[in-house]
């Protein structure tokens, strides 16, 4: 069930990255947007525990979002990678491998999860948030091209237009925002301060969601991508 969940948010990405593909020929395209440093990191622990943590170079720290927990971490001097310390639990992360330790002890084997590289490539192509529910299963992105809500494990996509420029900040995305599309379609989107665990996958988030399409509520985990 995970590997298919990670099916559909990989078509999820997709969608968000050929955005463009559909433009008429006479159309200006948009402006290039540099994004350099992704601050969002999943990564999977020791019996098939999840974690993601969001960099905050401006205070040097990172925040650990366990399924249990919100920690805080102090960054430290390495020699390579970035490395976090925290008054229990450290993680240093070195490309593709992860180190952590908790109470002075290693646990693991850490890995980056195939979650990340999903993240990774939406926030590339413009994406500022996203999230995921289940029963029924349904994922979204907001991004800076349009918002996609994809239902019914991909099989159902619907398209709306995107926020105002300067009107949302995926650092700190809590509020309500409601959309309608071309087909007259209504979505209505609630992002909630507090962690939240996703109960299919078991990934943790930094945030709550709610969303409403054309009257039926459903609920889920998301995250900012910055």
């Amino acid at each position: 069930m995970r590997i298919l969940k990670l099916m559909t948010t990989a078509t999820l990405a997709l969608l968000i990255l050929t955005a463009g593909c559909g433009k008429k020929q006479d159309e200006a395209p948009a402006p290039a947007e540099t994004r350099e440093t992704f601050h969002v990191f999943s990564y999977d622990g020791p019996m098939e525990s999840r974690y993601m943590m969001h960099f905050d170079e401006a205070l040097d720290q990172a925040t650990l979002f366990t399924h249990d927990e919100t920690l805080t971490l102090e960054h430290q001097p390495a020699a390579s990678g970035a490395k976090y310390q925290g008054e229990r639990i450290m993680v240093w992360i070195k490309g593709d491998e992860v180190l952590m330790e908790v109470d002075g002890k290693r646990v693991g084997p850490c890995a980056v999860s195939g979650l990340q590289s999903i993240l990774a490539q939406t926030w590339l192509s413009g994406g500022d948030f996203w999230a995921v529910g289940n029963e029924p299963s349904w994922n979204l992105v907001m991004g800076r091209d349009r918002v996609i809500l994809l239902a019914e494990m991909g099989r159902n996509v619907m398209e709306f237009a995107p926020l105002k420029k300067g009107t949302f900040d995926p650092r700190e995305p809590y509020g309500k925002y409601s959309f309608t599309n071309d087909a007259k379609q209504k979505l209505d989107i609630e992002i909630i301060a507090g962690r939240c665990t996703d109960m299919m996958s078991g990934e943790p988030f930094a945030l709550s969601v709610k969303v409403i399409f054309d009257g039926k509520e459903m609920q889920g985990c998301g995250t900012g991508l910055f």
